[in-house]
């Protein structure tokens, strides 16, 4: 009853609701909530911060702010981090029908666990999965629908498909630098998205001018250093199954094998590939690097481990080769869900590709995100509040209910 109620407790002081020792806390703190919600059950409210109820919480942990977890109904939780990349994954992960929304067989379920011991209860998201994973070195259709293809030339028509690149938003494609211009064809002028093959009909293709080039502004041609571009398009990308934004690497240390993808040339001296080709190599070590690219004309001071990255084979002929400048080396493990692709480097140089083993030197994506975010996301993002981890406190919260609250000493 509202005449048994307090209006003056102050978060984190004790109370008891349904048996269970609880906290007074703010109602974006308690996970608990939203199972609450879905069974149309109501914590007690033990005062207000402004709008804000502080409710009888009764979960053995604290969330930081439940406005920042996303429930997705195939995915799970997702998190928004305020990172502009990140939530721009995010995003993404709620509006793109990415593949791995079909290609899992997926249930996940609210449950409740009780401390018996401690009185309080915590909120478990349970999920099963199962993977179906495509091998070898012809890509798969949708199996990498965020790579685009670089034109060069007059027109678009006769237009010649040079370098890579890979959507990460609406309006953008990240490629190498010394790809936004080719000395016998000039500038980048279009981009073309959702093919497999160079030999798909053109109507199959989605094809973007290319309204801005944004070369990072430390680079300066021939040198390999900062060797990262943006390319905008003309008009919004349009998402569907052939096209889908890939993520960027922010945090963390990216596996030891990585897979490259592009339609290069096949091996040295030989025609550039027809169909889309993928390739799994191995992370060479920093004095591997060094080694492998010391000081030349155009990298002045040598192999740099903070923004360039070098992978390969040891053993075997396997590297980019020309063509495949642009494109992306990518994880598809980096993302918690398994679902989004992860840009890890750019490829950027390598030596003569098809002659003998080695490695291929790649621009260290983690390194130029806060670059990419002010060019890409100027502005703040703003996420759809998802499922069911939302809710309006002035009309979800009522002031109901017995409550038995004692003061913290």
């Amino acid at each position: 009853m509202v005449g048994k109620m307090s209006m003056n407790f102050v978060a984190r002081s004790y109370c008891e609701w349904d048996s269970f020792q609880g906290r007074c806390a703010e109602v974006y703190r308690c996970l608990s909530t939203i199972l609450d919600k879905k069974y149309n059950k109501q914590a007690p409210i033990c005062t207000f911060k402004g709008v804000t109820p502080v409710i009888c919480c009764t979960d053995c942990e604290l969330v930081d702010d439940l406005r920042n977890i996303i429930i997705d109904e195939k995915l799970g939780y997702l998190y928004k981090t305020g990172r502009k990349a990140e939530d721009a994954c995010t995003r993404f992960k709620q509006i793109v029908d990415y593949r791995c929304k079909h290609d899992t067989q997926y249930d996940w379920s609210y449950s409740l666990n009780y401390r018996i011991d401690e009185k309080c209860r915590n909120l478990t998201l349970f999920e099963s999965r199962n993977y179906f994973y495509t091998q070898g070195r012809e890509a798969e259709k949708y199996e990498y629908p965020h790579m685009a293809l670089l034109g060069f030339g007059a027109d678009v028509d006769s237009a010649q498909w040079l370098c890579g690149g890979s959507v990460i938003s609406e309006r953008y494609i990240l490629t190498a630098a010394h790809c936004i211009s080719q000395p016998r064809v000039g500038p980048v002028k279009y981009v073309a998205l959702g093919i497999l093959r160079r030999s798909d009909p053109v109507d199959k293709w989605q094809r973007y001018n290319v309204r801005r080039v944004v070369p990072h502004p430390e680079y300066k041609s021939p040198s390999k250093y900062h060797d990262i571009a943006l390319l905008e398009t003309d008009t919004e990308i349009q998402f569907n199954d052939d096209v889908h934004p890939a993520c960027l690497h922010t945090r963390g240390e990216a596996e030891e094998v990585l897979t490259g993808t592009g339609w290069g040339a096949l091996g040295y001296k030989q025609q550039l590939a027809d169909t889309l080709q993928s390739l799994d190599i191995s992370r060479f070590g920093e004095e591997e690097c060094k080694q492998h690219y010391p000081s030349h004309r155009h990298l002045l001071q040598g192999y740099n481990h903070t923004t360039q990255m070098c992978y390969g084979d040891r053993e075997t002929v396997a590297d980019s080769c020309e063509g495949d400048s642009g494109g992306p080396l990518q994880s598809n493990k980096l993302d918690e869900h398994h679902c989004v692709t992860t840009v890890v480097g750019v490829t950027s140089a390598g030596k003569q590709c098809g002659i003998t083993a080695g490695s291929g030197l790649y621009t260290r994506v983690i390194h130029y995100v806060p670059w990419i975010e002010s060019v890409v996301w100027p502005e703040e993002l703003h996420l759809r509040s998802g499922r069911p981890a939302s809710f309006d406190v002035r009309s979800d919260f009522r002031l109901n209910g017995d409550l038995n609250v004692n003061k913290l000493i």
